[in-house]
């Protein structure tokens, strides 16, 4: 009896070798269990590691083969088998060991495309064990292996800029903006949103799928006046941390419900408070004017956005903003004051800003000169925006054309109407600059 079970135990390996998907991917962790991979992800996996070019990655031999540290995926490409060795983390740290055996030879492939490995990476991070429901959302897996850390949330730039309101030379503006997802590893989270994902899927008409996640995000803008004014200062412009669910229907189309609070972080907020800023300015020699980037300006607002692509060279993105006259965490707004200017009518923030629509369009490197890179047309956007009280009656627009320089994205902008920076939102301000879009939503 001995004997026969331990033939059995050998034997299984044999059993396993004959039980792999036609397509023969197979899935492994650390603890020899196999991580359960639907026929969709098995599909999947072939289809975007077949557009992985082994050529274009860096190679080395390795002494030997590397030990399962938590989970390793082998699949067929091209004539032989090839291998990923992963690490729990891999989507945060890229801890990974791509290879393929010859023999009793290994060959490592390193500095590979990102593009093609990034979903398969997903996959390999989130596969379930046992039971539990397999994760075969292509969404979800697209989306986890772009978005499951700090991730881009706005345009982030930098650039020259100028104003019509501001000092008559051109300033350094820059801006920061990013998201994360909140308790994205709390399994009670995350079942809801999964069961929130497959409601949606079932009510709402189509083939679509849906990904369902809790994000927090930040967005500042700060100002440097180098060699225009003493000791090259730098003005905070927009302080805009933020809380939202993101209902994911792609990769790149999105519907945002959210809270968040603005403010320029500033001090400023009494008559006297203004005049002696002014008076600082003036015994330093310097524009009393500029005692107005101390004027203190703070919202909350809930948030509606909607990003939608619709097709390979045009998407739209429609974002509804309710400013609260008394917020959770600002209080009551701090808006235009009627003693600032003397002026006769308060300016709600609600009448310049809250209904935003953008027009993008991608060139997708079609429309380049001197060659497939030296320049190449990027995007071009149309962005309008008016108030919800008094629509219409304030409209700001705006124009963003992006190229790619040597791999540099130069973006060239243009605004003419409100919003110029939350101190000035009620003027009308004509704005241009030039420099880069450093990363995009």
């Amino acid at each position: 009896m001995k004997t026969l079970t331990f033939c059995l135990f050998s034997l299984m390996p044999l059993w396993a070798v004959a039980q792999q998907p036609a397509n023969g991917v197979v899935l492994i962790d650390s603890d020899e269990q196999a991580p359960q991979l639907s026929e969709l992800d098995r599909q999947y996996i072939v289809s975007r590691l077949d557009t992985l070019d082994l050529d274009r990655c860096q190679q080395r031999p390795l002494r030997q083969e590397p030990r399962i540290v938590y989970r390793r995926l082998t699949l067929p490409h091209k004539k032989a088998r090839l291998t990923i060795s992963a690490a729990a983390d891999v989507m945060r740290t890229n801890s990974m060991v791509i290879y393929q055996q010859s023999g009793q030879e290994w060959t490592e492939y390193y500095d590979c495309p990102q593009e093609p490995l990034l979903p398969v990476l997903a996959i390999i991070a989130t596969a379930k064990v046992g039971n539990e429901e397999i994760g075969s959302n292509g969404i979800r897996q697209t989306v986890l292996a772009r978005h499951s850390q700090l991730s881009s949330l706005e345009a982030s730039k930098l650039m020259l800029r100028t104003d019509s309101n501001d000092i008559n030379a051109m300033f350094l503006d820059f801006t920061v903006s990013s998201k994360h997802p909140l308790f994205a590893q709390w399994p009670l989270l995350e079942e809801s949103q999964a069961v929130a994902a497959d409601v949606l899927e079932r009510v709402i008409p189509g083939d679509e799928e849906y990904l369902m996640q809790l994000y927090l995000g930040f967005t500042g803008r700060f100002s440097q006046y180098i060699g225009t004014r003493d000791s090259s200062p730098v003005t905070a412009r927009r302080f805009n941390p933020s809380v939202f669910y993101r209902m994911w229907s792609s990769d790149e189309s999105w519907l945002d419900l959210g809270f968040a609070h603005e403010s320029n972080g500033q001090r400023v907020n009494t008559p006297a408070g203004l005049l002696e800023e002014e008076r600082n300015y003036v015994t330093h020699g310097e524009d009393p004017t500029f005692a107005r980037d101390s004027l203190s300006r703070g919202w909350d607002y809930a948030f509606i956005d909607w990003r939608l692509v619709w097709n390979t060279n045009l998407n739209s993105q429609l974002r509804l903003q309710h400013y609260k006259r008394k917020g959770l965490l600002q209080g009551p707004a701090e808006e235009y004051n009627l003693w600032e200017d003397g002026g006769v009518r308060n300016r709600p923030r609600r009448q310049y800003d809250g209904v935003t629509l953008a027009l993008q369009y991608n060139f997708n490197s079609s429309r380049c000169f001197l060659g497939d890179s030296f320049i190449c047309f990027k995007e071009f956007e149309l962005t309008q925006t008016t108030g919800y009280s008094k629509m219409f009656e304030n409209n700001t627009t705006t124009l963003e054309f992006t190229t790619d320089v040597f791999g540099l994205p130069i973006q060239l902008w243009t605004k003419t109407g409100y919003n110029s920076d939350l101190v000035d939102y009620y003027q009308y301000v004509n704005s241009w600059g030039l420099g880069f879009e450093l990363m995009t939503p």
